[in-house]
């Protein structure tokens, strides 16, 4: 696999010591930098039978195992809201030979649970099929439920030979202590502006300068942002927050369901940011295209509620994903908005 253009630096120093890897890695950095990506070429490349320059050849057999998903010295774990359905809405047959409903998304968990690590524990104690590395990644780190991380803890804390486990995190802080304890970290920062431009470009993004601002220099996240749905979803969003008398709650709370609800939030979340930096700073990061809109926003707002109200919003965030009252989440969060803004310029 070949990693991103930011990364193979990043990636060819780590492995240059190939001889002392780790056991056992953590890989942290913001959303949207592309943090999986750069697990899955370092899988490769420790596994590569024929490595140039310490990345993955692409050409030997292993290589072209890793490259078809049926390489048997990697695994990865993932919670199974992320795995895409195969033969989605199609009905398959069980062990015992009943044919099962495909699992609906509401089904799906949205942790990583325990028995799918218990479920890696021959792979992880048995011999390795070529003689070389094996290696097991894991993502999102955070995803791990507790039970899962202290089985997965005592693999860390007597791992075998040739084995190198690789967990990946957005906020490693959100991780069981000891077991962040036990990796070396590695951090993935934002690529610098341009490479990352002319990454999207490359990917055939429209306007790949604001959404490169709107996800504040993640790449993958700007390249998901631009999306026409996400696009649409963004002008709504922020011409509501916009607004010189404040965003109307009751009217828009409605629209934002559980399936837009984190973006929703993400969206209010960059919004305050770029309130408290024009407050401060008097600039703008992520919106420029409101540049006017923020700083009068900003201007009549009360910089320690905006505070409090990003606070909010990082905790709603990590909820998100849970089976809250998306309408009721939305209400709440909006009116918190309108009290640190319109209704402060009032008092």
């Amino acid at each position: 696999m070949t990693p991103l253009p930011w990364h193979r630096d990043v990636l060819a120093r780590f492995l240059a010591q190939r001889e002392r890897l780790p056991h056992a890695l953590l890989v942290h950095g913001p959303a949207g930098v592309g943090k999986a990506e750069f697990v899955r070429a370092l899988a490769a490349s420790v596994l590569c039978e024929r490595p140039r320059d310490g990345l993955a050849c692409g050409e030997c057999d292993s290589c072209r195992w890793f490259s078809q998903g049926n390489h048997p010295d990697y695994r990865e774990i993932v919670p199974a809201a992320a795995i895409e359905d195969r033969g989605r809405g199609t009905s398959r047959e069980s062990e015992d030979g009943e044919t099962e409903a495909p699992q609906s998304d509401k089904a799906k968990s949205l942790v990583i649970k325990v028995d799918q690590i218990r479920d890696v524990a021959d792979f992880v104690a048995l011999s390795t099929h070529r003689g070389g590395y094996r290696v097991l990644a894991i993502h999102p780190a955070e995803a791990l439920h507790a039970a899962a991380a202290n089985a997965l803890l005592k693999t860390l804390e007597e791992p075998p030979p040739a084995s190198l486990v690789v967990l990946a995190a957005d906020n490693p802080a959100r991780l069981l202590p000891t077991l962040a304890s036990r990796c070396r970290r590695l951090a993935l920062g934002a690529p610098a502006r341009e490479p990352a431009l002319a990454w999207l470009r490359a990917e055939g993004v429209a306007d790949p300068e604001r959404a490169l601002d709107n996800a504040a220099g993640a790449p993958l996240l700007a390249r998901e942002l631009a999306t026409p749905e996400e696009s649409e979803l963004r002008r709504r969003v922020l011409a509501e927050l916009a607004k010189p008398g404040g965003a109307d709650t009751l009217a828009f709370a409605p629209a934002i369901e559980r399936g837009n609800l984190e973006r929703f939030v993400f969206w209010m979340q960059t919004w305050v940011h770029d309130l408290v930096r024009a407050r401060l700073a008097g600039e703008v990061r992520h919106h420029p295209d409101f540049d006017a809109a923020l700083r009068r926003r900003a201007q009549a707002s009360d910089l320690q509620a905006l505070l409090d109200l990003d606070r909010s919003l990082s905790d709603a965030r990590g909820l998100a994903s849970h089976p809250l009252n998306a309408r009721l989440v939305a209400e709440h969060l909006l009116m918190a908005y309108n009290r640190a803004t319109i209704m402060h310029s009032r008092q």
